[in-house]
């Protein structure tokens, strides 16, 4: 699965979120990253855009939450992009929304300062996808990014790269084998030293793995052994 961030961001230079995020994809070998600018002529490139969209599985719309929906550009490129008389190639293509926002999410939601959930002040895009026959991934929140700690920035750089790379519904096994490979990558970038370390951890990884697989498959066992066969 090859997947482009559509980078849509009214001020992307003062943005410290859209900084730590294109960061977090300089290590993904599947992402591209694409920042929308519109040429001298006020305009975009419809078929280089296109051309780009067309290589990929995965097309991600990164941006803030601005006045309750996405950023001007974003619509605009949108427009000049898209034809729903020439779709037929965006057929079963994913379609992922990453959103930031300025306040906390519970906000959004009934009995919240906005009263509306994020989900339904995002629809259209819901509706958009449905009408070109892609494919709709959850929303992925960045919730308030600046008050956030440095550990959880580290955890938003796991679950971010996971949302761009992994299946939709990707199960346990996957979600294993992506940490270990992530591992491995990191080995091969590291000093003697930490290399040892980091095999030492990886090599536990893997036995904890396997060992969940074997107890998966115990339960599983004893599952049909007591005549019981559903999920």
């Amino acid at each position: 699965m090859k997947t482009i961030v559509i980078v849509a961001h009214p001020q992307l230079e003062d943005s410290g979120t859209q900084r730590f995020l294109k960061e977090a994809t300089t290590s993904l070998k599947n992402v591209e990253r694409h920042e929308l600018n519109i040429n001298k002529k006020g305009h975009f490139d419809t078929a280089a855009e296109k051309e780009l969209l067309k290589r990929k599985g995965r097309i991600i719309f990164q941006f803030p939450l601005y006045w309750y929906s996405a950023p001007a550009i974003l619509k605009q490129w949108m427009d000049e992009v898209f034809d729903i008389t020439d779709a037929a190639w965006l057929q079963e293509k994913e379609l992922g929304l990453v959103v930031s926002l300025g306040q906390p999410l519970r906000e959004y939601r009934l009995g919240g300062r906005e009263g509306l959930s994020l989900s339904n002040l995002l629809s259209p895009f819901q509706a958009f996808a449905q009408r070109l026959k892609m494919q709709m991934m959850p929303l992925f929140i960045i919730e308030q990014f600046i008050y956030q700690t440095e550990e959880e920035h580290q955890e938003l750089l796991i679950k971010y790269q996971q949302f761009l790379e992994l299946p939709i519904d990707f199960s346990f096994d996957q979600c294993q084998s992506w940490f270990e490979d992530k591992l491995k990558e990191i080995m091969e970038k590291s000093s003697i030293e930490d290399r040892k370390n980091l095999k030492m951890l990886l090599d536990s990884f893997g036995e904890r793995h396997e060992q969940l697989n074997e107890l998966k498959r115990e339960v599983s066992l004893i599952r049909r052994e007591d005549g019981y066969y559903g999920e």
